[in-house]
């Protein structure tokens, strides 16, 4: 019996009415067949409407997944997937995505805030492990294993790629639960996995920044992200920072510290004692004079010239003679009791690359900020350590004591070690 809800109470077609007879011009029983029939048109045009949608959805290779998320199918030869993951793959600094590979990587990027474009992946029951809510605002896609294996860094791929929208210079994506007055500053760190594991270790110390210097590894690298977990949406970073730059993101009373991967003999080797005070501050001088003058002329074009340039007219601190402390009596800088500054400890961690070691860059500007080198102990048959390790080593250790003298200022705050 066909029926049809008018003001909220069923109505039965008067023609089909066996208690009552139907009188044909009746205005009662005409109204109730004319929204009858009205209800019925408007029902055969949904369901029109549906089975036209699903069949658009169809031929676009429109599939959903058992949590209701909705994925394009792309068949072999469809250009998009090449360009989109090119595009995230470039070393142009100026590419504003970044691609990150594999399950555990993508989510926990997502549960941090970063910014999904498109996620390409192989089977869709790789979707059910990530936050479901958070896979609804950008484009899924399903392609091939062998399209997988194309455009993948590793020898078996995770089966699952993520094009993300890269952080801007210093963004924070994430607000850490602790932040602590340390900067990191790559100097000639070229290995990605050295790379992805010091601001892996970055994040979970709670440094407040990274700066990679011109010279280093690109940290947007597919090899980088990958080794660093999640830890590029934890710490804000600045890359292709110039050394003449890097005072500019520093506080005025950094302390800083030139991280030595040697054994602490073979470096006090290095130093030539015959320098005097007086020719480093007018070599300190003359470079920044010629520093100055660079940037009148506007050379960014060549990089990689002015890089050595730079070196070459810093050369003069390459064997300055530093003080060296071994990193468990490193000893922060307490302000005086009355400053007002007496809060703002800084600290900066210089960190080398293995084969080059520490820049002359890196070296004047240690000097020019009264730094020190600091070393690890190690038994006579290593020569040195990897900088990763050395540089995760000395980043702890600033950790225990910072949050040390944050304790003694403040013996009535509770300091999570978590």
């Amino acid at each position: 019996m066909l029926e049809v809800r008018v003001t909220g109470r069923k109505k039965t077609d008067p023609r089909k009415n066996f208690r009552y007879t139907y009188v044909q011009g009746d205005p009662l029983q005409e109204e109730v067949v004319k929204g009858l029939k009205v209800s019925a048109m408007s029902e055969l045009r949904d369901i029109d409407r549906n089975s036209k949608e699903k069949d658009i959805k169809k031929q676009n290779n429109i599939f959903e997944t058992k949590s209701g998320l909705q994925f394009e199918k792309i068949m072999e030869g469809d250009i998009r997937l090449g360009r989109t993951i090119l595009d995230a793959k470039s070393s142009n600094s100026n590419t504003d995505t970044i691609l990150l590979e594999g399950q555990r990587l993508i989510r926990d990027a997502l549960v941090l805030g970063a910014q999904a474009k498109s996620i390409y992946f192989c089977d869709p029951a790789v979707l059910e492990s990530l936050p479901i809510h958070l896979l609804k605002d950008f484009a899924l896609y399903k392609i091939l294993y062998r399209d997988m294996k194309t455009w993948s860094d590793t020898t078996t791929p995770a089966g699952i790629l993520g094009v993300f929208q890269k952080p801007q210079q210093g963004e924070k994506v994430s607000v850490a639960e602790t932040v602590l007055p340390v900067t990191l500053i790559f100097d000639n760190v070229r290995d990605p996995g050295n790379a992805g594991t010091l601001i892996r270790t970055a994040a979970a110390v709670g440094c407040d920044r990274i700066i990679t210097t011109k010279g280093s590894v690109n940290v947007w690298d597919c090899k980088v992200l990958r080794s660093a977990m999640g830890g590029h949406f934890s710490v804000p970073i600045y890359s292709g920072i110039s050394w003449a730059d890097v005072p500019n993101y520093m506080a005025d009373n950094t302390q800083v510290f030139l991280a030595n991967t040697w054994q602490s003999y073979m470096l006090t080797r290095s130093f030539d004692k015959k320098l005097q005070s007086e020719d480093l501050d007018k070599a300190l001088c003359e470079s920044e004079l010629s520093e100055s003058e660079d940037d009148d002329e506007d050379i960014a074009s060549q990089p990689q010239e002015n890089y050595l340039l730079a070196e070459k007219k810093a050369s003069t601190f390459q064997k300055v003679p530093l003080g060296i402390c071994e990193y468990s009596d490193i000893v922060l800088n307490q302000l005086d009791s009355n400053d007002e500054r007496k809060d703002s400890v800084s600290v900066a961690l210089v960190l080398g690359g293995e084969v080059e070691g520490l820049s002359a860059q890196a070296k004047k500007f240690a000097y020019s900020h009264y730094g020190q080198y600091v070393s690890i102990p190690m038994n006579n048959n290593t020569n040195s350590l990897n900088t990763g390790i050395a540089g995760s080593i000395i980043l702890y250790e600033l950790r225990r004591k910072l949050l040390a003298l944050k304790t003694s200022r403040y013996p009535d705050t509770e300091v999570s070690n978590s």
